[in-house]
């Protein structure tokens, strides 16, 4: 597919178009198929018979030419993107499969007027707690209903009013009862077994009677694979990439602990809190046998010294090169203030991306990733970031070569 339109200006984007029917309609539906969706993916409406059939059936040529137009219109705000396949020969409009794009959900929503179901739930909601919430003094009923016009529970849109109250009043018996738990246990006992509805949910939990530490989310699982004797640490992204490097010590990591922690968790504060977080060792493997050093239980302690605060290390991270990538690593250095972009790893992905290689962030699930502008490390500010910004190219960490380094 190609994009047709252009980037706006802040001229075009002051230019709404008229609310055409032809464009409301096509709007609403690009809307709902957005609310629909969990996919961190591009939401794309297909201009197909079943949802324009107006495109299909027009034996006018102006007429067809005029719906053209006002998709052109639509798209010059910059709301939406119009995608069309190659053109070919004697190729019409609807011979390219034309989708809409959407960009800006926001703007496109207040220009047609749509109403996002959640919000006509929510508001359903807030008026039944005003008149039916009996509020105490932990729980003024003003509090909670200024808490959900700000943040709704959008897990909750599925109840009718009167269930999601009985909810809300289950975990605030829950809260008043001091009973300590996992906060997803919690969730699932009081939203008929879904253990995700608390999650970030902190004020809530507090306007409800919570007690700090009440409830707890489970701890980050770290793996793990120490050599004899290390240095520094190393947070490696992608579980393929840690498992190689683990099997295949080299030089450039024979003295790094190499750590797995999922992406994100690994940037979290409660990494370097004993209650949440858990150290799990990586076995070395050779041949068929599965081996423990006899200096695990000290590499371990060390390990376990360094992240629960009680000595120093070198920390490094190496992860894919692409913007999240380095949304990671700023994240990282909240927690371990200096912590670095890996030079050794880094270096042989930055030779990829400088020898014409890599992929579009199209190509790979990833047009959405946002740049993060800066992370702190220098390596990272001043050469990683950069050559991305100019090739428009990232590459996987996986491409990292363990036998050649």
């Amino acid at each position: 597919m190609t994009m047709v339109d252009s980037i706006p200006s802040a001229a075009q984007i002051d230019r709404a178009p008229q609310p055409h029917p032809f464009l409301l309609r096509v709007a609403t539906r690009l809307l709902a198929k957005a609310e629909r969706s969990d996919s961190e993916r591009a939401i794309r409406l297909r201009l197909d018979r079943i949802e324009v059939p107006e495109l299909y059936d027009q034996v006018d040529a102006e007429a067809l030419r005029l719906l053209e137009l006002l998709l052109n219109d639509l798209c010059s705000t910059g709301w939406v993107t119009l995608l069309l396949g190659k053109a070919r020969d004697f190729a019409g409009f609807v011979d390219r499969k034309p989708q809409l794009e959407l960009v800006d959900f926001d703007a496109l929503a207040d220009w047609a007027g749509y109403q996002r179901q959640a919000d006509r739930w929510n508001r359903k909601l807030v008026a039944y707690l005003s008149d039916c919430w009996e509020p105490t003094p932990e729980t003024p009923r003003h509090a909670l209903l200024d808490y959900l016009n700000r943040s709704p529970v959008l897990a909750l849109a599925e109840m009718g009013a009167e269930e999601a109250m009985r909810s809300l009043s289950s975990l605030r018996s829950l809260c008043a009862s001091g009973a300590a738990m996992p906060l997803r246990e919690a969730s699932a006992r009081v939203f008929q077994g879904r253990s995700k509805v608390l999650d970030s949910r902190e004020e809530l939990l507090r306007l409800l009677g919570a007690s700090p530490g009440q409830f707890w989310e489970a701890p980050i699982q770290l793996l793990v694979d120490i050599p004899a004797a290390f240095d520094e640490a190393l947070f490696v992204e992608n579980l393929v990439t840690f498992e190689q490097m683990a099997d295949r010590r080299r030089s450039g990591w024979a003295r790094s602990v190499l750590i797995y922690a999922a992406g994100f968790k690994g940037s979290a504060r409660r990494l370097r809190s004993r209650q949440g977080c858990r150290l799990y060792l990586r076995p070395t493997q050779r041949g068929e046998a599965l081996t423990l050093d006899a200096s695990v239980a000290r590499g371990l302690e060390a390990v376990g010294a360094w992240l629960f605060g009680r000595s120093e290390l070198p920390v490094r991270f190496f992860g894919d090169l692409d913007f999240a990538g380095m949304q990671i690593l700023a994240s990282l250095r909240e927690v371990f203030a200096q912590a670095e972009a890996w030079r050794s790893g880094y270096g042989e992905l930055i030779r990829v991306l400088s020898d014409g290689g890599g992929h579009l962030p199209e190509m790979a699930s990833k047009e959405r990733q946002i740049d993060p502008g800066t992370t702190g490390c220098r390596y990272a500010d001043d050469e990683l970031l950069p050559l991305m910004r100019h090739r428009g190219r990232f590459v996987d960490q996986e491409v990292f070569g363990c036998g050649r380094a």
